[in-house]
């Protein structure tokens, strides 16, 4: 998938770094959400048993293991091909096993149809049965091509025990030229999977993994980091660009210091995949998941390039989740070491200096029960020590059935705030007190000015008029300008029903008569692009100068009115504070903006004069999270325009006390 067509997705995009197993529970999660565009990312590190002895024999690969594992996992999960291919490629050589016998293999797979008896031809067999014939000819191919490479260089190989699947990769190896990433996109084509789910780390350089121990002693391997039977305090990791065997005995003579100086001259030139690096800039989740941290996670985060990648996408959600319990190769380590081992390699060992939230937003603790503390388990450490509590979250995350992660209970709090920061809110903005199509159109022009069309909202604007705009004028607008040309006492019944049918979010009631200003429809619709307001409602009283140049053009000959006004507008805003905790400083504002629920769900009448404080009562009765922002105001003469009239004030006092006292019905509330 190219960026341009990645762009074009509205799925959430994620990006996992993963091992071979430590993250499944959470790629199952992942992967079977629709809403979801999921890219595992792997390291291709591991040399142990038949991964190793693949990489021993072709000399310049990385290890396939995992990008199988992963692939047979999601392949299974998406039903991508037939479960016996998959089965098929998961199938390991018998032990003992000669290269006549795994020759016999590969050739049943290509359509022999000699008979044998062995156990293994028989399972062979019954896999390779069921299949199509392009998936039979897929692998049968493949295996070829490791054979001819097998004949062609007389090397050994040791096919016991081997999974038939990492030969059918290194087949795919050869076939792409010794291109490992390419053979990464064939092995998943041949599943099913779509291009790009599964990416490798690095430009695909073959490299080699090692470390050194508290101890000053080298692990010459990543099969040794990661032996059971040891328990080994790493103290540093390093990537070189051949096996270290050369080295044993200059290594076991020299200080802890100088194997360090020795290893880092010896490090391996890689790159970051680019297209990995292309996924990260548009992720807006990026998770890094439990596992074997010194062998599948740290060596990933070590990349050149990748942290820098990482930290540019200032937007995305990222996630590090620490493990359960105690692997072979972080013994007696806390929470916190992973956290701070992590971020050590994302700085590619603090050679960079990027500042840790870029890297890594939220970290998950678990935090065991009382009764498991005293097992395995991996304690918190000392949180103090990480400076920002806002990015940590500690929990049991543990599922209680198969001690992995509960999935659901990690991730469903971080996809669902990352969806609603990905969705755009459907905002209606509904052009009030006027018919004037120019009037209209100077507040659109304002609206544009002010420049909503850049915001991360959908928009449509209504408005009702006996006319409607030329074709031309609403051609060249970036949203959808409806008119709603129905006689103005059914005017707004028939706005609410075009609200409900679209499924609009929000409604911006917005009086366009003239006196109020296109351009904070803008400042709504930035403020409610979030969701998770309420209402934001614009308050004239917040523009001391508008508001008293207002006072001064209507009442500049009637004292005792403008008296009465200003100390009735205060009246009503104190009776809110009285009555609900919250003081409006302009109940009788022109431009609004209000969930949709509450204008479709209530049964208020818009065009009642009353609207405003029958409209503040509800949101206040539920408690919703309601923003004022000032906006700008013209005062145009009481002569041209309708104005509140004492009368209408104390009306409005009447109906914030009966609401108050008579609330509107559970079932018509908003939110």
């Amino acid at each position: 998938m190219s960026s341009a067509s990645a762009r074009a997705d509205s799925r959430l995009r994620v990006v996992l770094f993963s091992g071979g197993r430590g993250s499944r529970v959470l790629s199952k999660q992942l992967i079977n959400n629709p809403d979801i565009a999921l890219t595992v990312a792997i390291n291709g590190y591991d040399d142990g048993l038949s991964t190793g002895e693949v990489r021993r024999f072709l000399g310049d690969s990385l290890g396939p293991s995992d990008f199988r594992k992963n692939a047979s996992r999601l392949a299974s999960e998406l039903r991508s091909c037939a479960a016996a291919l998959v089965a098929l490629l998961d199938l390991r050589l018998p032990t003992p096993c000669s290269t006549t016998e795994a020759r016999a293999a590969f050739h049943l797979v290509g359509g022999d149809t000699a008979a044998s008896a062995s156990a293994f031809q028989v399972a062979l067999r019954e896999l390779v049965g069921p299949l199509d014939a392009e998936s039979r000819s897929g692998v049968a191919l493949r295996l070829a091509r490791f054979e001819h490479e097998l004949d062609s260089t007389g090397r050994p190989f040791s096919f016991s025990d081997c999974s038939l699947g990492n030969l059918v990769f290194a087949g795919s190896f050869l076939e792409r030229g010794r291109d490992f990433n390419a053979a990464v996109a064939d092995y998943g084509a041949m599943l099913g999977l779509s291009d790009g789910l599964i990416e490798n780390v690095t430009d695909g350089t073959n490299a080699y993994l090692v470390a050194i121990d508290r101890d000053g002693r080298l692990l010459g391997s990543e099969a040794d980091i990661v032996d059971a039977t040891l328990r080994n305090h790493i103290d540093d990791i390093y990537l070189l660009d051949r096996p270290p065997h050369d080295l044993d005995g200059v290594l076991a003579a020299a200080s802890a210091a100088d194997k360090k100086r020795l290893l880092t001259t010896r490090a391996a030139k890689l790159t970051l995949n680019p297209r990995l690096a292309d996924r990260l800039a548009e992720a807006d989740l990026i998770i890094y998941s439990p596992g074997t941290q010194h062998s599948s996670l740290f060596p990933s985060y070590l990349t050149p390039g990748l942290g820098a990648a990482i930290a540019r996408n200032l937007t995305a959600l990222k996630l590090l989740i620490t493990n359960i319990q105690e692997d072979a190769e972080i013994p007696d380590s806390s929470a916190v070491d992973i956290i701070e081992k992590a971020v050590y390699y994302l700085r590619e060992k603090q050679a960079q200096r990027f500042p840790t939230p870029c890297l890594i937003t939220h970290y998950l603790i678990n935090n065991p029960s009382r009764a498991a503390q005293a097992g395995a388990y991996i304690p918190p450490g000392r949180l103090e020590s990480l400076e920002d509590p806002r990015l940590i979250r500690i929990g049991h995350y543990e599922d209680g059935v198969t001690g992995c992660h509960d999935a659901a209970r990690v991730l469903t709090p971080f996809i669902e705030s990352a969806l609603r920061r990905a969705e755009k809110p459907t905002l209606a903005v509904f052009l009030l007190d006027t018919r004037s199509l120019d009037k209209i159109s100077q507040t659109i022009c304002e609206m544009l000015r002010g420049g909503i069309q850049h915001l991360s909202v959908q928009l449509v604007v209504l408005y009702g008029s006996d006319k409607s705009f030329d074709q031309t004028f609403t051609d060249s607008l970036p949203f959808e300008l409806l008119n709603v040309p129905a006689a103005p006492d059914r005017m707004a019944a028939t706005f609410l029903d075009a609200v409900r049918d679209r499924g609009i979010d929000y409604v911006v009631l917005f009086e366009s008569s003239g006196m109020y200003r296109g351009e904070d429809i803008a400042t709504f619709a930035a403020a409610l692009s979030r969701g998770r307001l309420d209402c934001v409602w614009g308050s004239r009283r917040l523009s001391v100068r508008d508001i008293q140049e207002s006072y001064m053009l209507r009442y500049r000959k009637k004292l005792v009115l403008g008296t009465l006004s200003y100390v009735g507008s205060h009246v009503l805003s104190l009776v809110y504070l009285l009555l609900y905790g919250r003081y409006i400083s302009d109940t009788l504002s022109g431009a609004r903006a209000i969930r949709a629920a509450y204008l479709t769900g209530s049964g208020l009448d818009l065009d009642h004069r009353g609207l405003n404080q029958a409209l503040l009562s509800l949101l206040l009765r539920d408690r919703a999270e309601i923003f004022e922002v000032p906006v700008q105001f013209l005062p145009i003469s009481p002569e041209k325009v309708r104005r509140t009239t004492v009368a209408e004030g104390l009306r409005s006092l009447c109906t914030i006390l009966w609401r108050r006292f008579r609330p509107f019905p559970a079932s018509t509330r908003g939110a």
